[in-house]
């Protein structure tokens, strides 16, 4: 059976002290585990407070706790390399998100504008 975890699951894998681990290390053998792209972008936005090193720990995750698709797996992997390189969260997301599904940009930031 397939179920739908949330952000609270993958900072429960991510982090070493957290209460939730053993619950979600257990869901992972009982189930197969999805989640969706925003999930890791909440990921990303907790990142600073719980200090992680966010570039392998996406990559990880994600052949843990998969998103829905092939589509969806290019929007995390590329938002990731986009934050990587100074981009906001959200910004990384809706960039990754236009390069993926070739779609142009059209924004009120003249250096996010781009066509693809």
């Amino acid at each position: 059976m397939t179920v739908y975890v949330e952000t609270d699951f993958l900072l429960a894998l991510a982090r070493d002290s957290d209460w939730l681990q053993q619950s979600a290390e257990k869901a992972l053998d009982e189930y197969d585990v999805e989640t969706s792209v925003f999930s890791y972008l909440e990921l990303l936005l907790a990142r600073e407070r719980y200090e992680l090193e966010y570039v392998p720990l996406v990559a990880n995750l994600l052949e843990l706790v998969p998103v829905r698709d092939e589509e969806e797996r290019q929007i995390v992997l590329k938002a990731v390399n986009y934050y990587d390189e100074g981009m906001t969260v959200f910004d990384a997301f809706h960039a990754a998100t236009a390069e993926t599904r070739t779609l142009n940009v059209l924004s009120s930031e003249k250096d996010t504008r781009t066509s693809r």
